[in-house]
């Protein structure tokens, strides 16, 4: 990376280091998925490092407790971080609860102690390429190890189990043994975060692991799922019937892995869509004896994906969407449905949610060896596609007529009817779309009146 007019000035007074995942990264050869710089700046005072970065770009100093200035070069969209060394003393167990000195004097050493992981108090000075590595981080990357900078790093902040659990799982890492037991011993200090925070950590477990199962497993061995998603954690050991040879915990995690790893909904959906058989197990005997059934799961899984995103803080809008793919995900297509069945199929599931439905089913198939019923959907997405190129009406706003055309043929106003009416006829036209013409419905109407 070609060193910038900015960087160099800031070198010829002090000293200037890149620092974090970007670090990290760079060692391990792999891609870096990070959008902000982070830079470490000593050696030179504040108002010439202000001076130097107000000729190039906005800058602003986010917090005098910090040392952290936040910088935008020219037109740029991404801020950069620049910020002096400090030391931090946990003052409590929250994840702000720390007495943070910075000092333009203190040696990168001195910063790079405070800090999460070995893998990530790595600096790299950029006036001669040297790398700070006091910790041996570039030792433990080569051994593919995760191991702590100090002893007490959890209990100063739990948010660190959660990022470790998940750098283990994104890049196929160990976790030392003293890391490990340290964070097993911790595990209820997560509790202390705010959702928000969890929220982040499961958000970027999924977009940034191809097998999320690794975290999530890691999570529950060392306790720490029991206090983020005791839902899940209460479905490790609770066995299933014939047609899975996995428990419930366990078939969850291999959903989770198969969803897209790029869709955040379908994977949280994959995870949960059959957390709903843990109380909804129960044992059934017919003339062929006995069996485990878990009926009416699929709106038991869909109240819990409902109440775990709104618990963790996510949209409405994404709660929503995944809580209704849970519900919809045991549909069970034959292929001698009817064109009106394949049309009702899009009219209860949403012609919007289809795509996100059939990467639910796929994932929850392959996680079961079932690649014949994959087949089945993509036969399905093929009848769908062409009664979407075919068909006039598949919703109320498709009809030829709306709630006014009804309330002048009746005579009424506003009312229930009205919407009673419209469905009826979206019943109809479901059944035969050539019905929906303005004066085919408005017969329709009229009949029904007389």
């Amino acid at each position: 990376m070609a060193i910038e007019r900015w960087q160099m000035e800031i070198m010829e007074r002090g000293e200037l280091f890149r620092v974090g995942g970007a670090v990290r990264d760079e060692l391990m050869r792999t891609a870096s998925i990070d959008t902000e710089v982070d830079y470490l700046v000593r050696g030179i005072p504040p108002e010439e490092l202000e001076a130097i970065l107000s000729r190039y770009g906005r800058v602003v100093f986010v917090g005098k407790s910090f040392g952290v200035y936040k910088f935008k070069l020219g037109a740029s969209a991404t801020d950069i971080d620049i910020a002096y060394p400090r030391t931090e003393v946990s003052t409590g167990p929250g994840h702000r609860d720390f007495d943070v000195r910075w000092d333009w004097t203190l040696p990168v050493e001195a910063d790079l102690g405070r800090r999460d992981f070995t893998i990530n108090a790595i600096a790299k000075n950029l006036a001669d390429g040297k790398i700070v590595d006091p910790h041996a981080g570039a030792k433990d990357i080569e051994d593919r190890l995760l191991r702590m900078v100090f002893p007490h790093a959890f209990g100063d902040d739990p948010l660190r189990i959660l990022r470790g659990i998940r750098f283990a799982a994104r890049f196929a890492l160990r976790i030392e043994d003293a890391t490990y037991e340290a964070m097993r011993k911790s595990a209820g200090l997560v509790e202390n975060l705010s959702p928000e925070r969890i929220q982040e950590e499961f958000t970027k477990l999924f977009a940034h692991c191809k097998r999320p199962s690794e975290g999530l497993s890691t999570m529950q061995r060392t306790g720490v799922l029991a206090h983020v998603l005791p839902e899940l954690d209460r479905a490790f050991g609770v066995e299933q019937n014939e047609f899975h040879v996995d428990d419930v915990f366990w078939h969850s995690l291999k959903s989770c892995d198969e969803a897209p790893q790029g869709n955040l909904v379908v994977r949280w959906a994959a995870l949960l869509h059959d957390l709903g058989k843990v109380e909804k197990k129960q044992v059934v005997r017919d003339e062929e004896g006995e069996k485990v059934v878990f009926y009416g799961h699929e709106t038991v899984s869909a109240g819990m994906a409902k109440d775990i995103l709104g618990r963790l803080r996510y949209a409405n809008e994404a709660v929503e969407r995944c809580s209704h793919l849970v519900e919809n995900h045991m549909f069970l297509y034959r292929r001698d449905w009817n064109r009106s069945t394949v049309r009702r199929f899009i009219r209860r599931v949403g012609q919007e949610n289809l795509e996100d439905l059939f990467a639910l089913r796929e994932a929850d198939c392959l996680s079961r060896g079932l690649t014949d019923e994959v087949e089945n959907i993509a036969d399905l997405r093929t009848r769908i596609e062409a009664e979407l190129r075919e068909s006039s009406a598949l919703k109320l706003t498709d009809l030829a007529v709306d709630g006014d055309d009804v309330k002048i043929i009746l005579g009424v106003g506003e009312g229930p009817e009205i919407g009673r009416v419209l469905q009826d006829l979206l019943e109809m036209v479901l059944d035969d779309p050539s019905l929906n013409t303005r004066e085919k419905l408005i017969g329709i109407v009229k009949r029904g009146r007389g």
